[in-house]
């Protein structure tokens, strides 16, 4: 036998956690949170905007609204 038939490949079989595993673990995480925070942040700013056509909307549909009070003669 030769000193390659033997033995085992660890590098092969062990996945071995390092702090380098840690810390990209932990910018993951990071970034997870950060497209989280840009996500909600983005719903708002839609919810904002659809609130703001739905107020010129209504005005565009009566704007005498005001006036209803008053029959037109």
């Amino acid at each position: 036998m030769t000193d390659d038939d033997h033995g085992l490949d660890i590098e092969e079989d062990t996945d071995l956690e390092t702090a380098d595993d840690d810390e990209q673990t932990a910018a993951e995480h990071d970034n997870e949170a950060n497209e989280e925070i840009e996500k909600a942040e983005k719903e708002r700013s839609i919810e904002q905007e659809s609130e703001v056509r739905e107020e010129e909307a209504s005005e565009q549909e009566n704007p005498d609204s005001h006036r209803d009070e008053e029959p037109f003669q």
